[in-house]
């Protein structure tokens, strides 16, 4: 099992309205594959419109203008089909659902897989004790380089963002990321997106795990 505690902290990068704004340069330097890894089960967007929408309770309309925002990312999606990129995201939930998975994300990543994303999922109570402790999101390029995004508030924002590339601590993330695509499994196949995606009747899911 990794250890997390000494992992490298990184250099800061610069978040503007909750973006890093030296992402596309990461992005556009691929060869290989991105993963990001979600922990959080909500994140503030208020500077989406489909966010405000959604935290305005008009969930329908959310979902049409979320979908909307993902497939108008044709610059990201277009560079990852011309490069032959993996796309993967693992997206890690506990139960009961948030609205904010349930109503939002959920949607939005059904536009990402259309759009040529490996859009994975992994209820949180299958993570092995230890193996993600102390760890933030984070996005891995090309196995090389890692983002640490660091978020505050009851609605996170993103607070920090720290660019990592020693290479102990970069291997360290690679062996937490194998385990975690180990452990999830594509979201059209997760039990949990069966009963909330578009082909169930999205009513609430108060299971526990």
């Amino acid at each position: 099992m990794p250890n997390t505690d000494c992992l490298e902290r990184g250099s800061d990068l610069t978040t503007r309205d909750g973006h890093v704004e030296e992402f596309w340069g990461l992005f556009s330097g691929l060869s290989k594959r991105w993963v990001k890894v979600e922990f959080l089960q909500e994140y503030d967007e208020s500077g989406s419109p489909a966010y405000r929408t959604f935290r305005e309770g008009d969930h329908r309309e959310a979902e049409r203008l979320v979908k909307e925002m993902v497939r108008s990312q044709t610059e990201f999606y277009s560079l990852a089909r011309e490069r032959g990129l993996e796309m993967i995201r693992i997206r890690v939930y506990w139960l009961p659902l948030s609205d904010y998975l349930r109503y939002y994300e959920i949607p939005a990543y059904e536009a990402d897989v259309e759009c040529g994303e490996d859009v994975r999922f992994l209820p949180g109570t299958r993570i092995p004790p230890g193996l993600c402790d102390g760890l933030t999101d984070y996005v891995l390029f090309d196995d090389e380089r890692v983002v640490t995004l660091e978020y505050e508030g009851t609605t996170p924002q993103l607070r920090r963002a720290r660019l990592v590339e020693g290479r102990e601590s970069v291997d360290r993330y690679l062996e937490i990321t194998r385990s975690l695509l180990d452990l999830s499994e594509r979201m059209h196949d997760d039990p949990v997106y069966r009963e909330v995606g578009p082909d169930a009747a999205r009513t609430p899911w108060n299971s526990t795990v």
